[in-house]
């Protein structure tokens, strides 16, 4: 049997469990954990048998190795979408930070984290800078700053703004 031949209700069932499943992962995940959390959820081994159970109203059916693996099959192409999906909004968000000009909370932290760096905030330039400008700033900024602590804040080069802009 074949996860198409499958009763409506239960094709629902495996469906929605496997959209739950789904719902909370991040693209660092492996789909083999994925999958081992979904299957010790929603499988049981009863007397040699392997049972899929709904867990609310306890129905079962008995699963046989080619119905497992074919399941194994459609949740991994959701899987596979569901990163693909993350990964895009990902870069949409970026472009849109690349859009959006910066937050005055960004370019408060940016000038309070430039003048621990060089001693002055007047260096600091105020010009208009998307987000995205901001968090590769902040960064380098924070990264010098971890820098200088480990040479016991020996001398640093001057940190030009401008570079940022492509």
């Amino acid at each position: 049997m074949l996860y198409v031949d499958l009763e409506q209700k239960w094709k629902l069932s495996i469906s929605g469990s496997i959209t739950t499943a789904l719902k909370g992962i991040s693209e660092d995940e492996v789909f083999d954990s994925v999958v081992d959390y979904w299957f010790k959820d929603k499988f049981e081994d009863v007397e040699g048998t392997l049972q899929y159970v709904k867990r609310i109203t306890d129905e079962r059916f008995d699963v046989e190795n080619e119905l497992l693996e074919d399941i194994k099959k459609v949740f991994e192409e959701r899987y596979v979408k569901k990163l693909a999906k993350l990964k895009s909004n990902a870069v949409e968000r970026v472009k849109k930070q690349k859009m959006e000009p910066a937050t005055d909370k960004q370019l408060k932290y940016a000038k309070k984290l430039y003048k621990k760096a060089h001693g002055k905030a007047n260096g600091f330039d105020d010009r208009e800078y998307s987000k995205h400008e901001m968090v590769v700033i902040i960064g380098d900024l924070v990264k010098r700053l971890d820098n200088m602590e480990e040479e016991d804040l020996g001398e640093s080069t001057v940190l030009e703004l401008s570079d940022f802009r492509k």
